[in-house]
């Protein structure tokens, strides 16, 4: 028994009595044989999940550094139209800190008598050359902001493309499960 004991403590993962059953036998093999490819293909997700992550970080760093250094004013909002993220070059020339836009409906901030035309150019689905480009928005400046008493609006051109769960190249293949995320929009003052 000590040898057993022993046996386990140095390593060992099974034990065989004698006299052997031959079909007791082959039946641990086998099951051995399926831990450990279970246990290879275990390591081999996991090495695949932790690129995956590691790639996943680099983007949303590439991505955040692209928000916070751009020239023109971004912003992204979710498939319900609540404002995700919003570098200063949009939020600050209206008024706004970012805590005070993120978490707010799209449509709260800007100017329109005909939201219903106007949203869904704003919150398009499109990407690449059908998005939406060049579009005249007038947006509201806060309230609370030094320059409201002289202006309460900001007219800015609008890009606008949908945001999927899949590359864009992917999209539009036979089959394939989709799911809409939201939109990312890039505003600039007009010429």
């Amino acid at each position: 028994m000590e040898d057993i004991v022993r046996g386990f403590e140095i390593g060992g993962v099974d034990y065989i009595t004698k006299p052997f059953n031959i079909e007791e036998v082959l039946s641990r093999i086998k099951t051995h044989l399926k831990i450990e490819r279970l246990i290879k293909d275990k390591e081999s997700l996991n090495k695949k999940l932790q690129d995956q992550n590691d790639e996943l970080i680099a983007s949303q760093n590439q991505y955040r550094i692209i928000l916070e250094k751009s020239s023109d004013g971004v912003f992204r909002f979710d498939a319900e139209g609540k404002i995700l993220t919003s570098n200063s070059m949009f939020h600050s020339p209206l008024g706004f800190e970012a805590e005070g836009i993120v978490g707010r409906p799209i449509m709260k901030i800007i100017n329109s008598e005909d939201s219903s035309s106007i949203y869904p150019k704003i919150a398009t689905r499109r990407c690449g050359d059908r998005a939406t480009s060049n579009l005249k928005i007038q947006f509201c400046i806060n309230e609370n902001f030094s320059i409201w008493q002289e202006r309460k609006h900001s007219t800015l051109l609008l890009d606008a493309y949908g945001i999927w769960n899949l590359p864009n190249n992917k999209l539009y293949e036979k089959g394939t499960e989709k799911k809409f995320l939201g939109t990312i929009c890039m505003v600039k003052t007009p010429s």
